[in-house]
């Protein structure tokens, strides 16, 4: 199918639709997600619609991105979730014994506490969402309050940044909404959050960012940190391996 069709099918969806999903476009023209998204940036650099992660949505639509959000938090476990293991387990392996770790909100970074609650170390997190995976762990787990956001699954606010700012960490773990290789940036959804990983990015000696391949060229409301500062990227595999900068690390 030529780039012209494509176009007019997608524009055609969101018309109809308000909404498109990269993975579902991919499927049903039978070609890459990557080619999907490169489609979307363009119409996006013209005006035509705003991109979200994982898709995009008519021009204007605020309510739709509302609703997209909360599907994705309830089905976000589910997703791209073997990438996240591996992700999580290439992670892991960076870790010595007797090192202390933060590991960031978001589902991305969950798997992370299979692989390291069983070591001893210690761990510190605002991730609810991995410390409802906590079985009897031989980690010290110190837990990060403050005000609770249902929506994360996670603290936040000055006193969950207060006591975040007690730690120096050997290793910090952050996951992001997305990053843009081209401006060499990521990026988070908004301020609340944010703020927890550049404290954590701050205080530690060693900063890596999980991210899988579905977030890439997708920009958040928030910048955060450059990508060139962090030690390590660790993505799963994709077709852009080749152009990847040197502190990318592939999780395969």
């Amino acid at each position: 199918m030529l780039t012209k069709e494509r176009l007019y099918y997608l524009m055609e969806k969101i018309d109809r639709d308000r909404i498109v999903h990269v993975k579902e476009v991919a499927k049903t023209l039978d070609v890459s997600e990557s080619t999907i998204r490169r489609d979307l940036a363009q119409l996006e650099k013209d005006g035509k619609l705003c991109r979200i992660r994982g898709g995009a949505i008519k021009t204007g639509s605020e309510d739709i991105v509302t609703d997209h959000k909360e599907i994705m938090m309830s089905e976000r476990m589910h997703i791209n979730f073997h990438a996240k293991q591996k992700i999580c387990k290439k992670a892991s392996e960076l870790v010595k014994d007797g090192e202390c770790v933060f590991i960031d909100g978001g589902t991305t970074l969950v798997p992370l506490i299979d692989f390291l609650q069983d070591r001893p170390i210690h761990i510190v997190t605002h991730n609810y969402l991995a410390v409802a995976r906590l079985r009897n762990p031989k980690a010290q787990v110190t837990v990060i309050g403050g005000d609770y956001l249902p929506h994360f699954d996670m603290g936040s606010g000055s006193m969950a940044t207060n006591d975040l700012n007690q730690f120096q960490f050997d290793h910090v773990f952050l996951g992001c909404a997305g990053i843009d290789l081209v401006d060499d940036m990521s990026y988070t959804t908004e301020l609340a959050t944010g703020e927890i990983k550049k404290i954590a990015f701050r205080n530690s000696v060693h900063r890596y960012l999980l991210i899988d391949s579905s977030k890439f060229q997708i920009r958040g409301f928030c910048k955060l940190e450059p990508l060139s500062k962090f030690d390590r990227i660790i993505t799963n595999q994709c077709e852009l391996e080749e152009k990847l900068a040197e502190n990318f690390l592939i999780a395969d």
